[in-house]
């Protein structure tokens, strides 16, 4: 990767709006093998949790054994010659770290081109490609692409990390946490086909990140805290609370907007929604844009925001107070040393699930199909925690047993840290900014940053929860799934031109 491409980890994600193109290079030398790679076992058999058959050690490594132990299950994926064709990749930023093209380039030998996408606009600019020119893309707001033409299944018995009875379970199982309005939407971006509803055969999109989203907001600002999956502390409402006024954002999206509304406002019982949140009839459209047209014209709402950086700083700054966003950008504020928290929103925060389709048109399916396998696998579940997302398999053993109890019960399963708070924020999260160290312990939990307390590759850490350990935000998944009403990523309206409209006469009205 030349200088003036490299993109730092830190800021990666914010640059998922930039339209940048990144060609990662292959990476440094000592590339040698002595055997061609076993044919690997699509379907693991043992009732373990699955792991890639491993193909033979090769005589010398591919890179430094140190590096090759953060990768489990890399035999897997070592290719003893250079392949001919590179592997193009387009589509969301924070779905393709630098780490991931490295380990691609080191191991497998394949030349990585990234091409990213800004989420709001990634539909239109993957159809409008007619499925050329990409190999496998990371993409949300699916429906467009799908019924496009340009993908191919992809089989679940080629996928030899998928073990349906270990699979997060709302993708198995949608019906038992959404609504029937939702199942249907869900199972249509999630699979290939109607038949593969039941049989689950083929996917069409392969889950490599997914969350909860909620409202960031500024605990020194706000008079409410965080206590993981305890108790909620607001609902969407709160921003729409006259004492915020001019202090409150929503994401530039109409769906998101429209969605997030009509979810706050059927389970308050000031609407009765009956369609899908995600695709909404005009007529309930017209509704929810009357309900917040007063809102927006009142300055209550300080701006829509669009690209990432930018979220970031108005809360940073403590221009914004409280917003919709992403659960990165609160802990990209918490980077920059501005106590936000992730709220357990009383009405429920939304589910969503992002993640790999692949081309029809690509030449070279079979490292497609082991690059996608390679981004459910143990270092990138792992890895992915940094933004608060899970793939869809966050539940397995192994990825238990790399993460250590400590780290996965904290992500998982909504247990405390082994070290207090005040000792993680000095010593791990902030060691140079003794500024920090002794604010009130309400705002100290509002810093937390877990890739800094649970750095990757390190030994984990051995104990037990702490009374003044830090509890995730939001809590457990089950925490979650009590309290969440509908999903929205990676779904888009079917009308989404009438959506558009509303919105951005909704925009429109914006006090200048």
């Amino acid at each position: 990767m030349s200088e003036e491409k490299k993109v730092s980890r830190r800021k990666y994600v914010a640059y998922a709006g930039a339209g940048v193109v990144i060609v990662a290079a292959a990476a440094a030398g000592g590339y040698y093998a002595t055997r061609k790679p076993a044919t690997p076992t699509p379907t693991p058999t043992a009732p373990a949790t699955p792991t890639p058959k491993p193909t033979p050690t090769p005589t010398e490594l591919p890179a430094p054994r140190e590096y090759l132990e953060k990768f489990p299950n890399w035999e897997y994926y070592y290719s003893p010659e250079p392949k001919p064709d590179k592997l193009r990749y387009l589509g969301g930023a924070w779905m393709m770290y630098p780490e991931c093209a490295e380990f691609w380039e080191k191991v497998h030998r394949q030349s990585v081109e990234a091409s990213y996408l800004d989420l709001f606009i990634m539909a239109q600019r993957i159809v409008a490609t007619e499925g050329y020119g990409w190999d496998v893309a990371g993409t949300a707001r699916f429906p467009p692409i799908k019924r496009a033409g340009i993908i191919q299944p992809i089989p679940v018995d080629k996928l030899p990390r998928w073990d349906e009875s270990k699979i997060v379970d709302i993708f198995i199982h949608p019906e038992k946490y959404l609504a029937p309005t939702q199942v249907e939407r869900f199972k249509f971006n999630l699979w290939f086909s109607e038949e593969d509803y039941e049989t689950h055969k083929n996917l069409a999109i392969v889950s490599n990140n997914w969350n909860f989203d909620s409202i960031s907001y500024l605990p020194e600002k706000l008079p409410y805290e965080e206590h993981g999956g305890e108790k909620t502390s607001f609902s969407y409402s709160e921003l729409w609370n006259p004492e915020w006024k001019g202090r409150a954002m929503m994401q530039d999206e109409s769906m998101t907007v429209f969605a997030e509304t009509a979810n706050e406002l059927d389970a308050t019982g000031q609407l009765t929604i009956t369609s899908a949140f995600t695709n909404l009839t005009r007529d309930e459209v017209d509704k929810i844009y009357n309900f917040l047209l007063p809102i927006v014209k009142s300055g209550q709402i300080r701006t829509f925001w669009f690209k990432y950086g930018d979220a970031v700083n108005l809360l940073s700054t403590r221009e914004i107070w409280i917003g919709s966003t992403w659960q990165p950008i609160c802990l990209d504020s918490r980077r920059a040393g501005t106590p936000t928290y992730y709220a357990r929103l009383v009405n429920g925060p939304f589910f969503w699930f992002n993640g790999d389709i692949i081309s029809k048109h690509t030449p070279i399916l079979d490292d497609v199909l082991k690059f996608i396998n390679f981004r459910i696998d143990v270092w990138w579940t792992a890895f992915i925690t940094r933004n608060g997302y899970g793939t869809m398999t966050s539940n397995y053993e192994d990825v238990r047993q790399y993460m250590g109890n400590e780290f996965y019960d904290w992500v998982n399963r909504g247990k405390a840290t082994y070290l207090p708070i005040d000792e993680i924020i000095k010593n791990w999260c902030f060691p140079d900014n003794p500024e920090l160290w002794n604010l009130p312990e309400r705002l100290l939990h509002a810093l937390f940053l877990p890739d800094k307390y649970f750095p990757p590759g390190e030994k984990p850490r051995e104990g037990t929860p702490h009374p003044k350990g830090n509890l995730r935000d939001l809590g457990s998944i089950e925490d979650k799934h009590k309290i969440t009403r509908y999903f929205v990523s990676p779904d888009l309206p079917d009308d989404l031109d009438y959506y558009t409209e509303k919105y951005d006469d909704l925009k429109a009205q914006l006090p200048v």
